[in-house]
């Protein structure tokens, strides 16, 4: 294997000044740092960062464990992170729990065992404060992002899904409907219940009473979304508009609706939440409440980075609203069926 010492001789310069460029040192000049990229490249050399590590202490990692690689809002949220983190040379590693309590604690194992520098997580579905215990014994920084597990007293980035849930349905009634539907989630985490409290507030707000009929859950999937539209759109009196648990049942709600030889919008209402790119171009165009996943990422990223300054900080929580995008997928209640 080639060595800092083979670099230097092709480079022409110190075994000092090649380990400086090595960790990014902005004591080299950009001519000589070049010269050493060059002659790294002729002699095939890999910087050992492992062992830098060991000499350091620190990897200049940070994990994120999220619960499902398929929702489109993580990578929105990845991408803030990354914002946050690159400026300050480290390296966001991903990983995916899969919503098994299982899976998480052995990754959360592993991410302590790789010495991360710290962890954002989003939690899978029946997660305890116990499980941040070993993180936190190791004196790795825990952000929460998206999703909160009650007690756990740790920094936490997010939306005021409650708020924004009732946006959402105050603006179905603001179009004459009155009976509506909540299309939640299955899988039980602070997020769908908190939306779902949204859509009752707006439901007292007006005097309406919440109809339990009216409320069904599914998996966050298009086809299981589509085969519970169908189970509410079956009864004797079924729900003219539909407050969905975000943008991926909606999507499985208009799929359903062609399916009956209904328009979303125009016979139904759809409204989603999260607002991913696939919104505007879904058709008809959703309607949907915009969380700005990647402001939630940039606030986890800037919490974490305040909390390796000062890791005796009160927790803090940055919650973000979410804002309604009208589209073409609501529209104003229709005549006798």
């Amino acid at each position: 294997m080639t060595t800092l010492k083979d670099v230097a001789r092709v480079a022409g310069v110190s075994r000092a000044t090649v380990s400086l460029v090595c960790r990014n040192s902005p004591l080299v000049a950009a001519k000589t740092r070049a010269r050493v990229e060059q002659a790294m490249a002729e002699v095939g050399y890999v910087y050992n960062r492992s062992a830098a590590n060991l000499r350091s202490s620190r990897t200049d990692t940070i994990g994120l464990v999220i619960p499902e690689i398929a929702n489109p809002v993580y990578a929105e949220i990845l991408q803030g992170i990354e914002e946050c983190m690159a400026p300050l040379g480290k390296q966001v590693v991903m990983a995916s729990t899969s919503e098994s309590l299982e899976v998480q604690d052995r990754i959360l194992q592993r991410m302590l065992e790789m010495r991360v520098d710290g962890l954002i997580i989003s939690a899978a579905t029946g997660s305890a404060p116990s499980t941040f215990d070993a993180c936190i014994r190791a004196g790795v920084p825990v952000v929460q992002v998206l999703r909160s597990v009650d007690s756990a007293r740790l920094d936490y980035a997010g939306t005021d899904n409650r708020a924004g849930a009732g946006r959402a349905t105050r603006h179905l009634l603001s179009l004459g409907h009155t009976r509506l539907a909540f299309l939640g989630s299955s899988v039980a985490t602070s997020v769908s219940h908190d939306r779902y409290l949204g859509y009752c507030d707006a439901l007292q707000a007006k005097g309406l009473s919440v109809d339990q009929e009216l409320v069904a859950s599914c998996l966050p999937k298009i086809g299981d979304a589509a085969a519970a539209a169908h189970r509410l759109l079956s009864s004797a009196n079924p729900p003219t508009a539909l407050v969905c648990f975000n943008d991926i049942v909606a999507f499985g709600v208009t799929m359903a609706l062609y399916e009956r030889g209904q328009e979303p919008g125009r016979d139904v209402s759809v409204i989603g939440f999260d607002n991913i790119e696939w919104a505007e171009n879904w058709r008809p165009a959703l309607s949907t409440m915009s969380i700005s996943a990647l402001e939630i990422g940039r606030h986890a990223g800037e919490l974490l980075s305040r909390r390796l300054q000062d890791k005796e900080e009160a927790p803090q929580r940055m919650i973000s609203e979410a804002t309604l995008i009208e589209r073409r997928s609501t529209g104003g209640l229709a005549g006798p069926r």
